[in-house]
């Protein structure tokens, strides 16, 4: 990053937003952290462009390409989603996130008989779930052992989604593609802003 991107308010703005997408990443094992995360996100990120409002609006060309961005983004059903998550944290409540717990291993089936597995549903419900067993198996020549099970994957997903919003509802996903699509109008504004 240029020391002249580095001093735009604009870009600290984004890089603030980055900075909470990642301890998002680094809190999903808390869900408290995560959601208090994911708050400082949908502010931080959100302001993006009211900082570039302020920072810019004595440049007439700056703040003509501003506006056709936000008539473009009137299509968007991301950007158009977060700036009602935001509204929602902001006025209402943290929006509410539904909670995913899987847990995946592998095993070799020649080493057991049968077994059973935990399933987790998004409720937070548990189920015994017993596998039949299969066919005896040759063991390889390789030394024989149970894999250990890989950790648990867990993710959130926005619960209330507008109507006309049929995208994938997952939490990161959905962010990282906010991100980016701030990410690409700071770097275009940055691009502009070096020609003059």
């Amino acid at each position: 990053m240029s020391e002249y991107a580095r001093n735009l308010q604009t870009r600290f703005k984004l890089e603030e937003a980055k900075f909470f997408y990642q301890q998002m990443e680094l809190s999903f094992q808390d869900r408290t952290k995560f959601l208090y995360f994911l708050d400082a996100f949908l502010a931080s990120a959100r302001s993006v462009t009211q900082v570039f409002k302020k920072e810019f609006h004595d440049d007439k060309l700056l703040m003509n390409w501003y506006n056709s961005k936000v008539e473009e983004w009137k299509n968007n059903k991301i950007m158009k989603f977060f700036k009602q998550m935001r509204n929602i944290s902001l006025k209402e409540h943290t929006p509410k996130t539904k909670l995913t717990r899987a847990v995946s291993f592998t095993v070799d089936a020649h080493l057991v008989d049968r077994f059973s597995v935990t399933k987790i549903s998004p409720d937070g419900t548990t189920e015994q779930v017993e596998i039949p067993p299969r066919e005896p198996v040759k063991p390889s020549k390789e030394k024989e052992k149970i894999a250990p099970p890989s950790p648990k994957t867990i993710s959130y997903s926005f619960h209330e989604l507008p109507e006309w919003f049929d995208e994938n509802p997952d939490v990161m996903y959905l962010c990282k593609a906010y991100l980016e699509a701030l990410e690409k109008f700071v770097t275009e504004a940055e691009n502009m802003k070096k020609k003059e």
